[in-house]
């Protein structure tokens, strides 16, 4: 079993099929609280649910997980970036546009100690702190990309440990 939690030396990533990709966050949205990041998510979903015409959002618990699920495409790497997204700003009825709000969740939960796992047909993502390339004085947010081996799972499932009900009806209720 993987432990994300734990370093990796780059030899140890590249046997087990693991990469790091720079969020480029040292210390951002110190005024968010938990129910922001989880709000964020929960609006990727649901623009996702909208574009691909796909079945309801799920949020359930399980244990002291809580699980956010669209159906839609899944999640890739390369939706980490920040990159104006011409189908979303082509539709007026989405939320999300620009690709800062995933990242300003995962910024969020990793301040906050939530332990995220995103998982998708594509990837499956996790988060640390490490050092910058190049520059070893600074640590920055990495997504901890490892490539799904799930072809066949359907959408994009967020496990989020750390966070509460309460958390969670709060992100539900905001408008």
């Amino acid at each position: 079993m993987e432990t994300y939690g734990q370093s990796y030396s780059l030899s140890e990533m590249r046997r087990i099929g693991m990469k790091k990709f720079d969020l480029n966050i040292e210390k951002i949205l110190e005024s968010w609280e938990l129910c922001h990041a989880i709000r964020e998510i929960i609006a990727n979903a649901l623009d996702e649910q909208l574009l691909t015409q796909t079945k309801d959002v799920c949020i359930s618990q399980i244990g002291n997980a809580w699980i956010i699920r669209d159906y839609g495409r899944g999640l890739k790497y390369t939706h980490l970036t920040q990159n104006e997204n011409q189908e979303k700003i082509d539709n007026g009825n989405v939320i999300g546009k620009f690709g800062i709000g995933l990242k300003d969740a995962l910024a969020t939960f990793d301040r906050k100690g939530v332990i995220v796992t995103a998982k998708s047909k594509h990837n499956i993502i996790r988060t640390e702190q490490s050092t910058k390339q190049g520059f070893h004085d600074v640590k920055t947010l990495h997504a901890v990309i490892k490539e799904s081996h799930e072809s066949n799972f359907v959408g994009t499932e967020f496990e989020l440990i750390g966070v509460s009900e309460r958390d969670i009806d709060a992100a539900k209720n905001f408008s």
